[in-house]
């Protein structure tokens, strides 16, 4: 961000370095939930507890804005807000990342089950979740669900392979909806048209600032200044990131941020496939899952997700 400043004033300097800080208030808070985990403030089982209960209430407050507000179309453009309509979306207001929450709030309840530690609200709320996570509609969320159940199925349970495949098909051939957002990937009037002249821009912006990148935060600034961006769609709450969180990254971080940023996730990722800890495969299943999903929207980089996912990955090194 030092390094390209001087590409911007001093307004759009100082609101790119301030979400810099932001997001190193995000990173500490995992350190935060590690802390409390070491100085046994909370347990494990409370953390999950936690993230499980603000899970539901999601999926409850979804109900409430399916029935209040099915269709976004209606909202004013300048919001920011995508045209989802007929989706659980929840007070997050996008069903894409709302799944990207489920999924993960769903991996620590099936590593907990997978650990013996099986019980009757863990299994209802792991029912309730992948029924919300259904009802998204969001082909990014399914994809890293799919993930999810394909590694803890390949480590721990052939039969959940079965089951997964199972629903899949039958959702597939039942309702027809899920027919319509299947095939709509090649859809032109899709919404992956989109994702790929979104995935154009970022490499477009990535090859030209290969090494420093345009700065952190500053990639509403770069689009505008390559004409991505006009003066009807600058505010747009996608304006300020990519559809893909690694390309997002690259772009703004260039090559050296990039691969320190990958390093930092594949630390992890490694130490888990080693280790004997328990829980290790909520680790090993959750950042693949998230790494794919982030090809298709910036999740990496959506505070509640993140929230989740460095107090994961901080108490990962603990055996409790």
């Amino acid at each position: 961000m030092l390094i390209n400043f001087y590409r911007y004033g001093e307004n759009e300097g100082l609101t790119a370095a301030f979400y810099l800080v932001r997001y190193i208030t995000y990173i500490l808070s995992g350190l935060v939930v590690y802390n409390m985990l070491v100085a046994k403030y909370i347990t494990r089982s409370q953390l999950e507890r936690y993230f499980t209960v603000a899970a539901l209430f999601l999926c409850a407050a979804g109900l409430v804005q399916l029935t209040v507000l099915p269709d976004f179309s209606v909202l004013d453009p300048a919001l920011g807000w995508d045209p989802h309509k007929n989706r659980i979306a929840s007070t997050f207001f996008d069903p894409n990342f709302l799944g990207a929450y489920l999924v993960t709030v769903l991996t620590l309840i099936l590593g907990s089950i997978f650990e013996g530690k099986k019980s009757r609200f863990r299994v209802i709320s792991a029912a309730i979740l992948l029924v919300f996570i259904f009802l998204t509609f969001s082909r990014s969320a399914w994809a890293m669900l799919a993930a999810v159940i394909f590694i803890f199925g390949l480590f721990k349970n052939r039969k959940l392979l079965f089951i997964g495949l199972l629903l899949a098909f039958l959702a597939y051939f039942l309702v027809p909806r899920v027919q319509t957002r299947i095939s709509g990937i090649t859809d032109p009037a899709d919404s992956a048209r989109f994702r790929l002249v979104s995935w154009k821009n970022a490499l477009q912006i990535s090859q030209d600032n290969l090494l420093t990148g345009v700065g952190f935060n500053a990639y509403r600034y770069a689009q505008k200044d390559y004409g991505f961006l006009t003066v009807d769609n600058i505010s747009s709450r996608s304006g300020a990131g990519a559809d893909s969180s690694l390309l997002f990254v690259l772009a703004t971080t260039g090559i050296f941020g990039a691969l320190t940023y990958a390093s930092a996730l594949a630390f992890p990722f490694l130490d888990s496939t080693i280790s004997k800890r328990k829980y290790r495969l909520v680790i090993i299943s959750l950042i693949p899952a998230l790494m794919l999903e982030s090809l298709f929207i910036n999740s990496l980089f959506y505070p509640q997700v993140m929230f989740v996912m460095y107090a994961v990955i901080f108490s990962s090194s603990l055996d409790i």
